[in-house]
């Protein structure tokens, strides 16, 4: 896989992660609550939870680590290099994950008004 090619999974894993503390009402969608609804700030953390693991993830293309699973994880040395970032980057990529989520918490304020 060239890293041109690792763009699409890494969108559409983001894509999914965004809008899935908006989708269910269980715990990192695992573990079930024992009042049945999850709360705002339990979505939001979630939601940041998320934003850090496909952070991660695209970490982990830019360096290279595909090679292998040990690579991927840390075990064994990557072959890439990260290129320089500054804070714009890192605003755009909030906002775009922001985006991401629109159509899950859309669906989760409409959820909550017909059951209101």
């Amino acid at each position: 896989m060239s890293a041109s090619s690792d763009v699409l999974p890494l969108i559409l894993v983001a894509l999914a992660l965004a809008n899935l503390p908006w989708l269910n009402e269980r715990l990192l969608a695992v573990f079930p609550l024992r009042s049945g609804r999850k709360l705002f700030w339990m979505r939001l953390l979630e939601w940041m939870l998320a934003f850090g693991l496909t952070a991660l993830l695209a970490w982990r293309l830019e360096m290279g680590c595909l090679s292998s699973f040990g690579s991927f994880i840390g075990l064994a040395e990557c072959p890439g290099e990260l290129h320089p970032k500054s804070w714009e980057f890192f605003s755009v990529t909030l906002v775009l994950f922001a985006v991401f989520a629109l159509p899950g918490f859309i669906y989760f304020v409409e959820r909550r008004r017909r059951h209101a």
